[in-house]
């Protein structure tokens, strides 16, 4: 790469600065810049050595650019590490989850590119989680109903994603293809290489045969990946959790305790009942969309480790929530008006819908309407 070059060269320029300053009296102002480079050249010495990324690209001008933004920018080098720093939990496991699948080591900043690692990121075009799935994308991946969206689970999510990169690493054969295959669909990247006559993502993204988006998406990827994984050969300061990482426990290694119900069965009834916090039972069970369980199919609650026959325990003195049937909002209805007119209480109106009691109704919203 250009910077390891420029070392080289400087190493050498030190080198002949050194014999010339030992054998001229050079004026102070030479003498000066002659000690600015020598303390240079110490500063690239004392550079760990540059880790090269599993995937081919990093020294292309086209991630180039994206490094540069964050190198030059102070502002966007900050953000940068704030998201990886909030994003510790949840990346400790897409790493885990990327090295047991044997995977590139690059993809654990992936969800950086999708989501800056926000598990309730929603984009303007509807793609929802970590790893930023679609709804017409989830199909063999993810379970989507009126009850359930699992895209809203982080581990679930990253499981998805990961099966899905293998298949079109598989398809492609190669990384690039696959990664821009990730952010445009796989028929896209498929429809483009059969118009290019060169089959090479750099070529498709430098001549127009995918959109600027997915020609940005790779070498941003890159870019991130590079500094974050080289961050003390390029001087900048970026967390890497290796300790963290080395200490994998429980929710960081992917490991809970599950029960399973056939019934909807409210999460922070549950919660309540096991005298835990309902914040943390609800983060662990993200997927349920409606703050219950699905009414008529198997369901999986996910418990921290250790907690299994508490919430055993709990669940004998719940009763199950029943839907006689659902409700469609229409102009001037009101969640009030709405509880009076089925005869059930406010609170578990807004319980069932997982919604407070001073939200505002859109018409067209469906509401299930507990049993009385």
């Amino acid at each position: 790469m250009k910077k390891r070059l420029f070392g080289a060269i400087l190493i050498s320029l030190s080198f002949s600065i050194s014999l010339w300053a030992n054998t001229q009296e050079p004026v102070d102002a030479s003498q000066e810049i002659v000690q600015s480079l020598k303390a240079e050249i110490q500063l690239l010495a004392k550079k760990k050595p540059y880790i090269p990324l599993d995937i081919p690209g990093a020294d292309r001008p086209e991630v180039e650019k994206f490094r540069n933004h964050y190198l030059h920018s102070p502002k966007l080098a900050k953000r940068l590490y704030d998201d990886l720093e909030s994003a510790q939990d949840y990346r400790i496991f897409v790493r885990k989850a990327v090295l047991d699948a044997e995977l590139p080591l690059v993809l654990e900043y992936l969800p950086m590119v999708e989501s800056n690692y926000n598990p309730n990121a929603r984009s303007k075009s509807g793609a929802i989680g970590l790893w930023q799935f679609m709804e017409n994308s989830v199909s063999n991946f993810l379970v989507l109903n009126d009850f359930v969206d699992e895209r809203y689970d982080p581990w679930k999510e990253t499981d998805a994603a990961i099966k899905k990169l293998k298949e079109n690493y598989r398809f492609f054969n190669d990384w690039a293809l696959a990664l821009g295959a990730y952010n445009c669909g796989l028929g896209a990247m498929n429809r483009a290489l059969k118009k290019s006559p060169v089959k090479d993502f750099w070529y498709l993204a430098s001549h127009g045969y995918i959109s600027r988006q997915t020609a940005d998406y790779v070498p941003k990827l890159l870019a991130i990946a590079d500094l974050a994984i080289n961050s003390e050969y390029y001087g900048i300061d970026l967390p890497d959790h290796h300790e963290e990482f080395e200490l994998l426990v429980n929710e960081k290694e992917g490991n809970f305790d599950y029960i399973k119900v056939k019934k909807a069965y409210s999460i922070s009834q549950l919660a309540q009942e096991m005298k835990m916090d309902t914040k943390v039972l609800k983060r662990l069970n993200p997927s349920y969309v409606r703050g219950m369980t699905h009414p008529a199919k198997e369901s999986l609650i996910r418990l921290p480790l250790g907690m299994e026959q508490s919430a055993l325990d709990a669940l004998k003195q719940l009763t199950p929530i029943d839907f006689p049937f659902k409700y469609t909002v229409v102009k001037g209805d009101s969640l009030w008006s709405i509880s009076r007119r089925f005869g059930v209480s406010l609170k578990s109106l807004c319980e069932t819908n997982d919604i407070t009691e001073n939200a505002i109704l859109k018409i067209g919203k469906i509401l299930y309407i507990p049993s009385k």
